[in-house]
């Protein structure tokens, strides 16, 4: 058993310029096609620098030596290299630190150069022992950074690290190929390190976009922590700068401990002791050469003690299984991002252009470009939820967010498909169902449906959508997708606008019964069995009609029990909305409000006449109102606590405060500048907010100064500003705040709200 699995896996520990020069100095690290861009923002880099540095500044306080472990390579031995006579090492995981620390390379290598001439008032023999020490450190740092190819007694150098497949190694400059950015700027530093003529690096930057940027901003930022953090004296973390590294800096008279006197044991060029001491004694007493001296023993640091696992297999899933196990720096690849190999395989074998120009290279170019602006954290994130929509989507599947389980379901499904066309149409789907998400679950992108959907659908759309999202109801996404995706194929807007309409009141009729989620994840689950596409595309979509009644069994189901108007509006009057779900308190204050007058016979309550001429002030239930900071949050009429005089009996019940007959919407200023005062003080307040003319809004602020009722300065600013809220117009016309009134306003609110939304479902 041991004899196999050292045939599978080779791990070792090695210090940097160990690892970077492994197989007999002929190793290059290639970066799959699979894997994302170099893009570590300043923070990671701070993160690793800092890591580097402290560890160094212990050598200044310690006897003994002192590392720094930077975690695991995972790598996979390849032979797809025909034109590079080394061995290729494929990176599962370490991208981002193996690039950082070559560029950390390059700027030390950069930093010695420009300051290899200034060793002031040294003795000779230092002077000399620099020169050699420096041309020693800066070759060892160039191994590190650049590889050499030998034939017929020549050689020709090649970029340690290349991106797969646009980048080619080989010893002949006609069949060598750099066109990624690590690559043409490896190829650069190999051209300058060649120059030896002590001038600065001035690699070429060839493209804008935002990875070129992100790349060459990355090691500006290193080449200044090497020049001020390192060969600068007295660098001090600014508190102002973020950017700044949080470190112990090593001085000249530090170079006396014995921690970095080892350090200077191990260099290579001055053997003879005597000589050693002389020069250390001769450093330690001239402050002048600190910082080259500095810049010296980190860069002997960084090749010597910065210290690498690398674990190699010629088997790409072993090596994802390492990765699983073992991945606890950095950040993870998605489980799209590991499906890609495989993905890239197939095509290979069926057809031998370029992946990118293939079917499925189209569909993972339009799915990538879903994760494209989004952090890495966000991006995990995103990719995980987007395949539990996925497998939902696809088969009813309950997918978990756990990346081993979600590998392993893209894996397993997509081999599972018979036949090429099959395989597409999997990844097509996945590319869909990521751009339904950022379309449609998206806030920013919500926003701008018009631009998709003619004007009096878009409006819908935004707000269902708007609310859908609101409410964090991602298991609806599944149900969405797929009368979306049959919009795309014959472009009826009218029935996938229809479906998201009726999903949204079943949403809302449902959540309304149980305040909590109450088991409608499970509920959405059990209809993607029905509904979902299949793995070979045969299932066929329901009707409109056949959505509706689905929905409504679910709601008629005993538990729920909504079998019409008035066991919905009996259920949910006592159901403290407000403390389980305030964008549906929300939705029904909207839905009961739209196109809904004062009842002049019932103070408190709304009434909509069949026959009254619609209003656009009155008009509550788009998008627009959605939106509006007037109605932004969710306030209790009667407070949570009764500490102002208000009715007992409204107190004496759990739940009655938090039911929706207690609640109005105010922006969140107003929300703030009133909530605990008593009804006397809040009445006339509300009615400001819903006056009518400014003149009607200064008499009720007079009005609560002949009373005593003294708004604060930000209050009374607040109304001399405010344009008119309508929604408070019933509200005003209340003299006194009951238990009663409560229920019948949420009688009242209930049942207009039903009329507007149950008709989405065909309800009578």
């Amino acid at each position: 058993m041991q004899q196999q699995v050292s045939k599978i896996y080779f791990a070792e520990s090695e210090h940097f310029q160990g690892t970077m020069t492994c197989h007999n100095k002929n190793v290059g690290f290639r970066i799959p096609e699979y894997q994302r861009t170099y893009d570590w923002n300043e923070d990671n880099i701070k993160r690793l620098l800092e890591d580097c540095l402290n560890r160094f500044y212990n050598l200044s306080t310690s006897n003994d030596d002192s590392y720094t472990f930077l975690g695991t390579l995972i790598l996979v031995k390849e032979e797809c290299e025909s034109s590079f006579a080394g061995t290729s090492l494929s990176v599962v995981d370490g991208q981002q630190r193996l690039i950082t620390l070559i560029l950390l390379c390059c700027a030390l290598t950069e930093e010695l150069s420009l300051q290899k001439d200034n060793p002031n008032s040294l003795q000779e023999l230092t002077i000399s022992w620099i020169n050699k020490e420096i041309e020693f450190i800066l070759k060892r740092l160039y191994d590190c950074v650049i590889g050499k190819l030998h034939s017929n007694g020549q050689k020709s150098g090649f970029p340690r690290v290349v991106r797969f497949p646009v980048d080619n190694r080989a010893f002949s400059s006609s069949e060598a190929k750099y066109h990624s950015v690590i690559a043409k700027f490896l190829h650069d530093f190999d051209r300058y390190y060649s120059q030896q003529d002590n001038s600065p690096f001035t690699p070429i930057q060839t493209n804008e976009d935002a990875e070129t940027l992100r790349f060459f901003q990355n090691y500006e930022y290193i080449k200044k922590i090497v020049e001020l953090g390192i060969y600068r004296d007295n660098y001090t973390s600014a508190t102002e700068d973020d950017s700044e590294l949080d470190f112990n800096q090593i001085h000249h008279d530090d170079f006396r401990n014995a921690g970095l006197c080892n350090l200077f044991k191990k260099l290579d060029t001055l053997s003879d002791q005597a000589e050693r001491d002389t020069v250390i004694s001769d450093i330690t007493n001239n402050s002048d050469s600190s910082g080259l001296i500095r810049l010296m023993l980190f860069s002997h640091y960084v090749l010597k003690s910065v210290v690498l696992t690398r674990i190699e297999t010629s088997d790409e899933d072993a090596a994802f299984d390492i990765f699983d196990s073992l991945n606890t720096t950095g950040e993870p690849l998605s489980a799209i991002e590991t499906f890609k190999p495989l993905v890239i395989r197939f095509e290979s074998k069926i057809g031998k252009i370029s992946f990118s120009k293939t079917e499925s290279g189209r569909h993972f170019e339009k799915l990538e470009e879903s994760f494209v602006s989004l952090e890495n954290d966000k991006r995990q994130k995103e990719t995980k939820e987007l395949l539990v929509t996925f497998a939902l989507f696809m088969e009813g599947y309950k997918l978990p967010e756990n990346l081993a389980d979600q590998r392993i379901y893209l894996r397993a499904r997509f081999e599972r498909a018979e036949n090429p066309n099959l395989k597409h149409r999997f990844v097509q789907s996945l590319a869909d169902i990521a751009e339904f998400r950022q379309t449609y679950w998206n806030r920013d992108f919500i926003r701008t449906l018009d631009s998709i959907h003619s004007n009096d659908r878009s409006d819908w759309l935004k707000l269902c959508c708007g609310f859908i999202t609101d409410m964090k109801t991602s298991l609806a996404l599944p149900i969405m997708a797929r009368y979306w995706t049959q919009y795309q194929q014959d472009e009826n807007e009218d029935t996938f606008t229809d479906a998201v309409k009726a999903l949204t009141a079943f949403l809302v009729l449902r959540r309304s019964i149980t305040g909590t989620t109450g088991g409608i994840d499970t509920d959405f689950r059990k209809m993607m069995r029905t509904l979902c596409i299949g793995l070979d595309y045969s299932n066929s979509l329901h009707s409109l009609d056949e959505l509706k009644e689905m929905l409504k069994k679910y709601l008629v189901a005993s538990r729920i029990g909504v079998d019409n108007k008035e066991t919905w509006v009996s259920q949910v009057c006592e159901v403290p909305l407000a403390r389980h779900a305030k964008p549906l308190c929300r939705f029904l204050l909207f839905a009961a409000s739209d196109n809904s007058r004062t009842d002049q016979g019932n103070p408190g309550l709304l009434t909509r006449e069949e026959d009254a001429i619609h209003s656009d002030k009155l008009s509550f239930l788009n998008f627009s109102k959605w939106q509006d900071v007037k109605y932004a949050t969710v306030e209790h009429v009667a407070p949570d606590s009764n500490s102002s005089g208000w009715d007992e009996k409204i107190y004496s019940s759990p739940h009655s405060r938090h039911t929706i007959g207690n609640i109005i919407l105010l922006p969140q200023k107003e929300n703030s500048s009133i909530g605990n005062a008593p009804w006397t003080k809040k009445m006339l307040f509300y009615r400001a907010l819903a006056a009518k003319t400014e003149e009607e809004r200064k008499s009720y602020i007079e009005e609560a100064k002949n009373q005593a009722l003294i708004f604060p300065k930000r209050t009374e600013d607040l109304l001399k500003k405010q344009v008119r809220l309508d929604m408070l117009e019933p509200i005003a016309e209340v003299s006194d705040w009951t238990k009663g009134l409560i229920q019948k306003r949420a009688e009242n609110i209930l049942q207009l709200a039903w009329d507007v939304i149950a008709p989405w479902l065909d309800y009578e």
